[in-house]
């Protein structure tokens, strides 16, 4: 499952034998152009976004029976898709991960993400379900004007 745009990825692949990795990243130099001034020093609601929306994913991957587990130096620096960039990312190990788990994470992560950080910057902005990758982007882009904020 992937999902990867210049502004956040969630990626889930095969790890070792029966374990998958689930890597999920936001951009900050990116989305700091959306959310400058609009939150408390060091409280980057991008950050504290994904942080929020990774206990969200645990639970759901709990929720279809699979297990999810923190391990040490897991690294998802190979799928950066721009290397010159600020990024934050979090990563874990599932056990019994099906196809159907990585359809939903995909479907749900993207929106649910900008609604927390949306939450955490105080907009009241509605935010598609369902979007492509690319319709995504174009979506933040919009915001961005929105707040007449150049990217």
């Amino acid at each position: 499952m992937e999902f990867i745009n210049e502004f956040v990825y969630f990626v889930i692949k095969p790890f070792d034998g029966d374990k998958h990795l689930y890597c999920s990243g936001v951009n900050i130099n990116r989305f700091s152009a959306i959310t400058k001034g609009r939150h408390r020093l060091g409280q980057n609601p991008a950050v504290k976004g994904l942080q929020s929306l990774n206990n969200d994913i645990r639970a759901l991957i709990i929720s279809n029976n699979a297990t999810p587990e923190t391990l040490k130096n897991l690294s998802c620096q190979h799928v950066n898709p721009l290397k010159d960039e600020l990024w934050y990312s979090e990563s874990f190990i599932i056990y019994k991960y099906i196809e159907t788990l990585g359809e939903q994470i995909k479907k749900f992560a993207p929106s649910e993400l900008l609604k927390k950080i949306f939450r955490a910057m105080l907009l009241n902005e509605t935010v598609p379900e369902n979007l492509s990758s690319g319709e995504f982007v174009r979506y933040l882009y919009e915001v961005s004007k929105k707040l007449s904020i150049s990217l």
